[in-house]
């Protein structure tokens, strides 16, 4: 393909996508009676969520500016180096948001929204990750042709 930012349409859109999730999804669910509005909630616990529905929105506009900066974009490895970056930020909320059941005392989700709510992380996080890695797969496809570059 002639024009390196054509090849990695596909993916950029794709982590466009993730990347909006990212910077939205945390308000989506947590704005409401489970998270933000629970009078059960310590105001410490609300300012660690604050903490973290921002985490989400800012990297998921760092996605965004990588996926779509025209810095380093002249160049396949260029391309795939913004792309690389773009992945990174686009993975690590949803990475931590499977990393969070490791620490003590959590659950996926309070067992008076369990019915209600299900384990949207446990289930949701992974294929995130899985999308979000298969399109940098097929952006690094797409401009490489399939063949690792020899040192």
């Amino acid at each position: 393909m002639s024009d390196p930012s054509r090849a990695v349409l596909p993916t950029r859109l794709i982590l466009s996508f993730i990347g909006v999730a990212s910077a939205a999804g945390g308000y989506l669910a947590d704005w409401n009676e489970t998270h933000v509005f629970n009078p059960k909630w310590t105001a410490h616990a609300k300012f660690h969520n604050g903490q973290t529905m921002s985490t989400g929105l800012g990297l998921g506009l760092l996605t965004l500016y990588y996926t779509w900066r025209k810095t380093n974009s002249n160049t396949p490895s260029g391309l795939l180096d913004n792309l690389l970056t773009a992945t990174l930020m686009a993975s690590l909320y949803w990475a931590t948001q499977l990393s969070a059941i490791l620490y003590p005392g959590t659950k996926w989700v309070d067992d008076e929204f369990k019915e209600s709510h299900g384990e949207p992380q446990k289930r949701g996080a992974p294929v995130i990750l899985g999308i979000t890695a298969a399109a940098y797969g097929l952006g690094w496809y797409r401009l490489t042709g399939g063949h690792l570059k020899s040192s």
